[in-house]
């Protein structure tokens, strides 16, 4: 699946909470270091399109999601397994609006983020597995435990 058609999705629902991007061993957003114990529960530039989550019980879920600053896209994230950190990944297509958002929920925390350099993904590179992880896939079954 290629980065532009996930981008193109309708999602499922939207979220506005910075804190989906940092669990207890994953981090989204690494340069923020342990963020989510600072930030409020809302960040209104940033917007998180969840174009599937399901939460096989009570602590296992699979996500597949985007990241958009100011509706821009700046990345997808993956999560599955036990909160979601069993597998984790993320896909940042747009370096300048990645370095916004960190600077952005930076600003939310503490005034002084870094400049952090890095390659953008190509939107329209097929990449295997974007929609397939973790034995599950995007428009795949799936069933409680």
């Amino acid at each position: 699946m290629k980065i532009a058609d996930l981008y193109a999705r309708t999602p499922e629902k939207m979220s506005k909470d910075p804190r989906m991007l940092r669990g207890f061993y994953y981090n989204h957003v690494p340069e923020l270091g342990d963020f989510h114990f600072n930030l409020p529960k809302l960040a209104h530039r940033m917007t998180i399109h969840i174009y599937k989550e399901f939460e096989f019980d009570a602590r296992r879920f699979w996500r597949l999601a985007a990241v958009f600053l100011d509706n821009r896209p700046v990345m997808v994230i993956q999560n599955a397994g036990r909160e979601g950190d069993d597998h984790a990944a993320r896909f940042i297509t747009d370096v300048v609006a990645y370095n916004e958002l960190v600077h952005y929920l930076a600003s939310l925390m503490h005034p002084d983020p870094l400049e952090i350099p890095m390659a953008p993904i190509d939107v329209n590179v097929d990449i295997p597995g974007l929609d397939d992880f973790y034995g599950s896939s995007l428009d795949g079954y799936f069933e409680r435990y």
